[in-house]
């Protein structure tokens, strides 16, 4: 038993060093992208209201897709309350179209998909269009510190389809993932997305 528990501390004593050598890292580690290509559509995830939305349309100035496809977001109770006294208002979604049209993407060249619960239910959205188009490659944009665990999910939908997913951080996006640590904003989302990823391998996460 006295063996056990010395293996024991050993074993905690190097886990401690690895994560005392591996944590300044753990934000940056977090962020993946691949080599821009020219793709079939721009597909942005949801979470942010103009800074992956914007990151889209830049894209697509630069010729890299014909088509954004955004996320329509959740309605709250708010919202369906207002739908049943008749008021007209507008949402999230429709704020991001006109501001996406106003930067010169034709409101043609813009798709809405219904609103998804999680990462894993948009790379099943994503999966049905690139399967109902004959998608060959896809950019998906979306936070820097969400791109490693939404390559890894969409991925793993897309997987057999043929098509090709290229992670894009946005540019607009100033978490600082080198001092992950110094901004609570930075550090709650870098420890929020290390879990989840976690639970992802283990699969009790979406």
């Amino acid at each position: 038993m006295k063996h056990f528990f010395k293996r024991l501390a050993a074993l905690a004593a190097v886990l401690l060093i690895v994560a005392a050598v591996a944590a300044p890292r753990l934000g940056a580690w977090l962020v993946v992208e691949g080599p821009l290509q020219k793709a079939d559509a721009i597909f942005v995830l949801g979470g942010t209201m103009f800074e992956r939305p914007l990151e889209a349309v830049d894209l697509y100035h630069e010729g890299w897709a014909p088509r954004l496809l955004l996320m329509r977001q959740i309605a709250d109770f708010g919202e369906e309350e207002l739908e049943k006294r008749g008021v007209t208002f507008q949402r999230e979604i429709d704020v991001q179209v006109d501001v996406i049209t106003k930067l010169g993407v034709p409101r043609a060249a813009i798709e809405i998909l219904p609103p998804q619960n999680s990462t894993r239910d948009e790379a099943d959205a994503l999966l049905t269009a690139a399967v109902n188009n004959h998608w060959a490659r896809v950019i998906v944009v979306t936070s820097k510190q969400h791109t490693r665990r939404a390559q890894l999910v969409i991925e793993r939908r897309l997987a057999g389809t043929g098509s090709q997913v290229i992670m894009r951080a946005s540019r607009y996006d100033r978490a600082d993932v080198d001092g992950w640590w110094r901004h609570r904003s930075t550090l709650r989302f870098t420890l929020f997305e290390s879990q989840r990823l976690i639970a992802y391998w283990l699969g009790i996460a979406d």
